[in-house]
């Protein structure tokens, strides 16, 4: 006896919504999401300056500030996302 195999065929979902306009929250969330990584990446590099290389308190809290600055502009930027 021949066994038939049943090949089931599944609809290919995509998980990808259709695009939406873009609007003007969106170009000001991506202005920050820019912001906050050269911010970090700025306070990141100058703060690790200031521990191994310099030992200067003064330019450690620098980049402590400016890491920090990043971290707020993050946080709205991701009050403007859960806004909408």
């Amino acid at each position: 006896m021949e066994q038939e195999e049943e090949i089931e065929f599944r609809p290919r979902r995509h998980h990808t919504k259709p695009e939406e306009p873009r609007d003007m929250v969106f170009k000001i969330r991506q202005i920050l999401n820019w912001a906050f990584i050269i911010l970090g990446i700025g306070g990141a590099l100058l703060y690790s300056y200031g521990v191994w290389y310099r030992s200067n308190t003064r330019i450690e809290w620098m980049g402590t500030v400016i890491v920090i600055i990043a971290v707020v502009v993050k946080m709205s930027e991701c009050m403007l996302r859960m806004k909408k």
